[in-house]
């Protein structure tokens, strides 16, 4: 471990907690004041003021897994495209199911909802839903004594 948690603010030299996210990053409420002057807007809170890893279902944590793996290779997250991911490891899984945690991470703010065509909706990350994945990757990393090279250009963490 290099001494710096996944969980502190992303403003160098800073130890509070992050709280807010800003241009510059995931930062602490201290810091998010200070930079909000360069900014025309406030910066955005984090989901439901607050919603942690821990608090998410495993089976809603698999679908933002999901969700980031289309992504990242392209694809439009669809609701029927998710499903048959998420189905290679838990099986048949209901529509209701699928559609109630959708529905709950669009409420939290994890996900965002969009149109497809006239009756298929995508699903797109939000960067509050990025932030939790990215520490989610970094507190495995760092429980398994793996570095990982920062993705902004910035500091190995």
């Amino acid at each position: 471990m290099n001494g710096r948690s996944p969980y502190t603010c992303d403003t160098p030299g800073c130890t509070n907690w992050k709280e807010v996210f800003t241009p510059d990053g995931y930062v602490c409420e201290d810091c998010a004041d200070e930079l909000a002057e360069d900014y025309e807007a406030e910066p955005e809170l984090v989901a439901d003021g607050g919603i942690a890893w821990g608090d998410l279902t495993g089976f809603q944590r698999d679908i933002l897994e999901t969700i980031a793996g289309f992504e990242s290779v392209g694809m439009d997250p669809y609701g029927l495209a998710i499903e048959e991911d998420l189905e290679e490891y838990y099986g048949e899984i209901g529509h209701s199911r699928l559609y109630q945690n959708l529905d709950s991470l669009t409420d939290a703010g994890f996900i965002d909802r969009g149109e497809l065509d006239g009756r298929t909706n995508s699903y797109t990350l939000t960067a509050e839903a990025e932030a939790l994945l990215e520490e989610s990757v970094h507190r495995r990393a760092d429980a398994c004594g793996i570095e990982i090279a920062a993705t902004d250009g910035g500091d190995e963490t």
